[in-house]
């Protein structure tokens, strides 16, 4: 990704869950001082510390909608869609209603096969895609990307049909659309935007720093800019994302990390205030060494506490 100047230099980062070193480090990497603001006041945390813009990591839309609101009357800055994007993709009826007249298929989740589509879009208007990531195991616990054995008829559609509802909503930054497969069939069923938890997996068989792109965006700067063109974006090899929870008394105590080539760790197991102590992603040149190498990292790992690593491998069970 080509570098440009940034127009912000101190940058607001939410203090909550394993993305907040995530995004801090990329900041860093840019030349942008950050500073950790709370939940409960971000604004005027923000404000207080003589940030220039604010980043939510991966809020929800209702809470990236109140507090771009914010920002607007106090000056800030905020990494991701502008209050008219994001107040119609907080309603479903109305980004389902701009979805079906452009001809978009949606529809209600239900129990069909999840497929995300990553993508970034910028203030001009212009989108791209990143491919798909598949999402599986009980609270949407293990990432792949790309998604295993999707035809290639679909995983084009979905990839086309994403960048349509993207374009038509008008929305900046990163974008996630998520999809319902049912063997060739496929619709819509919710548009999440700003950062997602799972775009690990999609950095690492993208080669690219998805919160640094968001930065860019943030200041205006254009994908071609950032020379993100669709034909420049390649897909290598596989990723799986595995979100590691525990419940313990007494969090960071013990903690044994798997290592190696191609094992990356998103989170701070001693900072951690909620159940999901880490995202672990696991990178392999094809997806059956990606699954090798994830369930030796499992069985390597040791966390205080109960944790779902007997529910991540039952979940890894379906792809092989």
């Amino acid at each position: 990704m080509a570098s440009v100047a940034m127009m912000f230099t101190s940058l607001a980062v939410v203090d909550a869950g394993p993305l907040t070193r995530r995004v801090a480090v990329a900041a860093h990497e840019l030349g942008v001082v950050t500073t950790f603001v709370s939940t409960h006041d971000p604004l005027g945390d923000a404000l207080d510390a003589g940030a220039d813009a604010i980043h939510l990591l991966d809020a929800d839309a209702a809470t990236q909608l109140t507090v771009a609101r914010g920002c607007l009357a106090m000056g800030l800055r905020f990494v991701g869609s502008s209050v008219d994007a994001l107040a119609t993709v907080v309603d479903p009826d109305r980004w389902k209603a701009v979805a079906a007249a452009a001809g978009i298929a949606v529809s209600d989740p239900a129990d069909g096969r999840r497929i995300d589509v990553q993508l970034l879009a910028d203030l001009g208007g212009d989108v791209v895609h990143l491919r798909e990531r598949e999402v599986t195991g009980g609270d949407d616990a293990v990432v792949m990307a790309p998604a295993p054995r999707l035809a290639t008829a679909v995983r084009n559609g979905l990839c086309r049909e994403a960048v349509r509802l993207v374009e038509k909503l008008g929305l900046a930054g990163a974008v996630t659309v998520r999809f319902e497969v049912d063997g060739d069939a496929f619709a819509a069923v919710a548009v999440l935007p700003g950062l997602q938890l799972g775009h690990t997996a999609t950095e690492e068989v993208t080669n690219l720093d998805l919160v640094q792109a968001q930065l860019h965006l943030a200041h205006g700067a254009r994908l071609v800019d950032l020379g993100l063109t669709q034909e420049s974006i390649i897909v290598r090899g596989y990723a799986i994302q595995c979100r590691v929870t525990a419940d313990s008394g007494r969090p960071g105590t013990r903690w044994q990390v798997p290592g190696g080539p191609g094992v990356r760790i998103d989170g701070d197991h001693h900072r951690s205030a909620s159940r999901l102590v880490a995202a672990l992603t696991f990178r392999g040149r094809d997806l059956v060494h990606t699954m090798r190498r994830t369930r030796r990292a499992l069985t390597e790992l040791e966390v205080d506490g109960t944790t779902n690593v007997p529910e991540l491998h039952h979940a890894l069970t379906r792809h092989g």
